[in-house]
């Protein structure tokens, strides 16, 4: 069945996570079947989204869920309507708790479900078989389409690339896993690095920034590993992927970063986005509908139609089963990275231990990386990921650290404060200022490498930490924010873990931090073997004042000596992966031979051609990057097309 999208079944995008949901068959045990089930009330309930508690009102007659209030929540707006909406609807006309339509705010619809499943266990019913009480899609008639491009991925690089091939004239399909725009993470983030844009230029001074200064430095930087043609490309055409931004209504600033990098002051180049999110979710919709881009959302690439080496079109299918064939000329690949497969995070990463940082599971899952390499595309070499630079995680953790927030469990924060810090085998591995001056670049290479890895403090770190913080307790030790001496210190200003207690408890109780009045004992928590004699030697180096093993800042060395100690079981997280399909400068797929396949591109973190590992010591790369790589590809598409 052909079929064309309408300007209403476009602005019906943003629901389609809702759709069908009604008719659609019930799967798993049936939790609220019999009359009698449940004991007639309301009840409360509440648990941990992605920004604060949710708290929901049930109310029961005796045989079903009648309905659910949400008495109290601080959640992204625009994502926690989703969960009202669409997904308390559908819970309440299903009876089911195992529903799945909300991609775009995972954590925010995973709170609901568990706060609605404790009313159920409260108002007598079973709270595992309602958790497993799902709803069974039924598929409608196949779907074709005909377009001139298709893009697999509606995040930062597949936007770009669909508005700019748009813009252009070219009739654009894009295929997008979420519900809606407003859950990718290209929406999310805080903004793109770029050279030579009105933005730049408007700031106090004007810039002295030139594409050769930042193209020398990240070459240098990366040891001439990426493509150096195609990251002087994307220097070159970084402005009119910004401008593109700007002109859809993006406000940006030129900002120096928490960080520092080697381009601030009179060069920037650092684009801080200042719109709100709903603000861009707004901004984009019109973008893609002012552009003719129509977008299946709620829909997975499943493989790339070929003609010899030549992309002719994609495969996919909806959420509810149906399946889609795109008729194209040329493919643009811009499907976000592996984050939320495991397997190839153990594949390209050699871990399972990498989670997301905004929390929940990534819609992330390297289809377009597969897919490309099932039709002959060759994978470039090099594969690392976009950490997190807020502290630790751990997949056990009900507040784990996402964002930059301080309402989540404060004790990750010992993963990147640079107090002593100890792999599996309870043996130091990194100069642990790195990791607090230099999270994403100097440090993560090594936190993936030996992960888990253990925060080792005592209760007199703790106590510092709960009544001074760090930029008093570092600044007590000699270190200064003078000229730029403690550039990161000024970050800490003022940010005092004060209940930092009460979360160290918590944390205890979830079974990532271990607390001991020995050090015996706490190296028994967690099989860390060797941790009594690290401690030793490492207490050593601080009544010296010299890390006589890794060189870390005398500021940053404090005795491990009077109990109880804790350790602080850490995980990495990262925004986004690195590495995938080797390209030329065009973004057009390489084969094993190095020659270009054709109308197949690949853009952004699905690109193997353009990042390296460990991250760039530059803010905002992999952004800039991102949107620099969709507005080549589709320059190039179109002009392909043509031919």
């Amino acid at each position: 069945m052909s079929k064309n999208i309408t300007r209403r079944d476009f602005l019906k995008g943003t629901a389609a996570g809702a759709v069908g949901l009604a008719a659609m068959g019930i799967a798993g045990i049936p939790a609220a079947s019999a009359a009698g089930t449940y004991k007639p009330g309301s009840y409360e309930a509440t648990a941990y989204g992605n920004l604060s508690y949710v708290t929901v009102k049930c109310t029961f007659s005796e045989d079903k869920l009648e309905d659910v209030e949400i008495l109290s929540q601080n959640e992204t707006p625009i994502l926690f309507s989703q969960v009202q909406d669409k997904l308390i609807p559908a819970i309440i006309e299903n009876q089911a708790g195992g529903l799945d339509g909300i991609t775009g705010a995972s954590n925010s619809s995973r709170a609901v479900k568990e706060a609605i499943a404790d009313c159920v266990a409260q108002a007598g019913g079973d709270k595992e078989a309602w958790l497993a009480k799902t709803v069974e899609a039924t598929a409608g008639a196949d779907e074709t389409y005909d377009v001139d491009i298709c893009v697999i991925g509606c995040g930062g690089s597949g936007f770009m690339a669909s508005i700019s091939a748009g813009k252009l004239g070219a009739k654009v399909l894009t295929i997008e896993k979420a519900s809606s725009v407003a859950g990718v993470n290209g929406i999310k983030v805080s903004g793109p690095f770029a050279v030579d844009t009105s933005v730049l230029h408007a700031k106090e001074g004007g810039t002295t920034l030139t594409v050769d200064d930042v193209f020398q430095h990240v070459m240098d930087y990366t040891h001439w590993t990426p493509n150096p043609a195609l990251i002087h490309r994307c220097l070159d055409e970084s402005k009119n992927a910004v401008e593109n931004l700007v002109g859809i209504g993006y406000e940006m600033k030129e900002v120096n970063f928490r960080f520092e990098t080697p381009f601030i002051n009179e060069k920037g180049g650092f684009h801080l986005i200042t719109n709100a999110l709903d603000n861009r979710v707004e901004l984009w919709n019109k973008a893609l509908e002012d552009n003719g881009v129509q977008v299946l959302f709620n829909t997975t690439a499943t493989g790339l139609l070929m003609d010899g080496d030549k992309a002719v079109g994609v495969t996919a299918k909806k959420a509810d089963g149906t399946n889609v064939t795109v008729n194209a000329k040329a493919v643009i690949i811009a499907s976000g990275g592996y984050l939320g497969n495991r397997d190839l995070q153990e594949k390209f990463l050699k871990t399972r231990k990498l989670n997301a940082a905004a929390g929940g599971n990534s819609l992330c899952t390297g289809d377009g990386i597969m897919m490309a390499e099932d039709v002959g595309a060759v994978l470039n070499k090099t594969f690392g990921y976009c950490p997190c630079e807020y502290g630790g995680t751990n997949s056990k953790a009900s507040r784990p650290a996402k964002q930059d927030k301080y309402d989540q469990n404060l004790a990750f924060k010992f993963g990147l404060y640079g107090n002593l810090l100890v792999d599996q085998e309870g043996k130091r591995f990194i100069n642990e200022g790195l990791l607090c001056d230099y999270p994403m670049s100097y440090g993560s290479e090594q936190i993936i490498l030996n992960a888990p890895w253990y925060g080792i403090v005592d209760q007199a770190y703790v106590d510092a930490m709960a009544t001074q913080g760090l930029y008093e307790y570092t600044i007590a030790k000699g270190a200064t924010t003078d000229e730029g001496v403690w550039f990161i210190g000024n970050y800490f200003k003022d940010r005092i873990l004060t209940a930092l207690p009460e979360d160290l408890e918590e944390g205890i109780a979830e079974g990532w931090i271990a607390k001991a009045d020995t050090l015996e004992e706490l190296a028994e928590a967690f099989g860390l073997t060797n941790l009594p004699e690290t401690v030793a030697k490492y207490n050593e180096y601080c009544d010296k004042g010299v890390d006589e093993e890794f060189g870390t800042n005398p500021w940053y060395l404090s005795k491990v000596e009077t109990g109880p100690f804790y350790a602080v079981q850490c995980e990495p997280s990262a925004w986004s992966t690195f590495g995938g399909v080797r390209t030329d400068d065009q973004l057009r797929a390489l084969k094993p031979d190095n020659t270009p396949m054709q109308g197949l591109y690949v853009v952004g973190t699905d690109n193997g051609s353009m990042y390296y590992s460990p991250y760039y010591d530059v803010p905002g790369f992999c952004y800039g990057l991102c949107v620099d790589s969709g507005y080549i590809a589709a320059t190039e598409a179109v002009e392909y097309i043509k031919e």
